[in-house]
């Protein structure tokens, strides 16, 4: 898997009004990419994408988001109803997303 591709991908959606994110790369992704942003730390790793999605609001605590970026990809985030398993490459991707925001 190409990391930066997917991370790019999440960047150029957060452009459009209407393009959802379309698979665990993507939501996870966004969440390394969010949880940097709010300066979370990184989190452990779940099962499901669900559950991930459920730590990263429990995390940001309804703090305002600090950019329309941000705001922008937790909107797209939240839109994403899929469950899928986070695997290993998922989560790597995910942390790549975290150190490189």
């Amino acid at each position: 898997m190409v990391f930066y591709i997917n991370k790019q991908a999440v960047e150029i959606k957060a452009r459009f009004e209407n393009a959802p994110l379309t698979s665990a790369n993507e939501v996870c992704s966004a969440l390394g990419m969010l949880y940097k942003i709010y300066n979370l730390p990184f989190p452990g790793k779940r099962e499901m994408v669900s559950e991930m999605k459920a730590d990263f609001f429990a995390a940001a605590g309804g703090v305002p988001a600090p950019s329309a970026f941000a705001a922008k990809i937790t909107t797209l985030l939240d839109g994403y109803y899929k469950d899928e398993p986070v695997k290993d490459e998922v989560y790597d991707l995910m942390k790549y997303c975290y150190e490189e925001q």
